[in-house]
Order: C-alpha cells, then sequence, then structure tokens
C-alpha cells in the first residue's frame, strides 16, 4: 500500500513539474534537473520494491498452497488478490514516463 501511495505522489509530481512548466515562472535548468533525478530515483525505487514485494507474494502463495482447510484456501485468495494488485501497480510504473529515465529522447518525434 505504501508503494502505492508513492505512486501516486510520482504522478502528482510529474504532472506538477509539467504545470510549472507551463506557468510564467520557468524553472532553471539546475531546478528541473534536481527535479528530474529525484523522479527518476524515485520511480527506480519505487520498481524495486514493486519486484520486491511480488517476489514474496509467490513465495507466500507457495507456502499458501502447501496448507489446507477453508482458513488455508482463505489465505489462498487473498494472497492471490495482493498479487492482482501488485501487478497493476508494476504495469502503471512501467506506463509512467520514461522521460525521466532518459530526459534528451523525445518521444514525439522519434521514429521506429
Amino acid at each position: 500500500m505504501r508503494t502505492a501511495m508513492k505512486a501516486v505522489v510520482l504522478m502528482l509530481a510529474l504532472g506538477a513539474v509539467g504545470a510549472l512548466a507551463q506557468d510564467k515562472k520557468q524553472m532553471t535548468p539546475a531546478q528541473m534537473s534536481q527535479v528530474k533525478s529525484m523522479a527518476m530515483k524515485e520511480r527506480h525505487y519505487m520498481m524495486d520494491k514493486a519486484k520486491t514485494a511480488d517476489t514474496q507474494a509467490a513465495d507466500s502463495q507457495k507456502s499458501a498452497s502447501a496448507m489446507e482447510g477453508d482458513k488455508a484456501k482463505a489465505l489462498h485468495a487473498q494472497v492471490a488478490q495482493l498479487q492482482t494488485t501488485i501487478k497493476a501497480l508494476q504495469t502503471q510504473l512501467a506506463k509512467a514516463p520514461k522521460y525521466f529515465d532518459d530526459p534528451l529522447s523525445d518521444p514525439l518525434h522519434d521514429t521506429p
């Protein structure tokens, strides 16, 4: 859940950067560079944490599968739901603007 909140904060920060860039008070190149660097580090951190959570959920799923009984089935279902949520978070992070990964590329003018 904490990782999901960080993802939301990152998306808001990216939106704020875009809004600031369009504002009359332009950011200095040094400020923009610092914002880009921080956003890139945060995104990579969240992606790493999502991978770790996915691995831990997979391990928990293996343990739950080995258990028997109604409580084990409920646990199995909860872990499956957690894995689905983690996959959705990873998908969203993958969709996040890659501008901060490669700020010199221009995706609007890149040709395939």
